[in-house]
């Protein structure tokens, strides 16, 4: 399952990078990143998550919590399976 987050700003003091690495140790062996890139201050980065071993709705539920956590602004969203929510909701 894939997953694509948008987000339109990285909280201060946080890199690209930094969010690269701290989803892959949320995600640990669960899921892995596909791809990311950063257009001024925003971008996307996407994920695919295990969904052989393990119920991806956990998958899904920790990258939201993280993103929460990190304080990524309330327009960043997830695209999972065709639907767009928003992290706060």
């Amino acid at each position: 399952m894939v997953i694509r987050i948008d987000y339109p700003a990285l909280p201060q003091g946080k890199t690209l990078e930094d969010m690269r690495a701290e989803l892959d140790a949320v995600l640990e062996d669960d899921g892995w990143l596909l791809g990311s890139a950063q257009t001024g201050d925003g971008g996307y980065v996407e994920l695919e998550l295990e969904d052989e071993k393990m119920n991806p709705k956990y998958g899904i539920i920790a990258v939201k919590a993280y993103l929460q956590r990190a304080g990524f602004a309330k327009e960043t969203t997830m695209e999972i399976a065709g639907a767009v929510i928003g992290v706060y909701e």
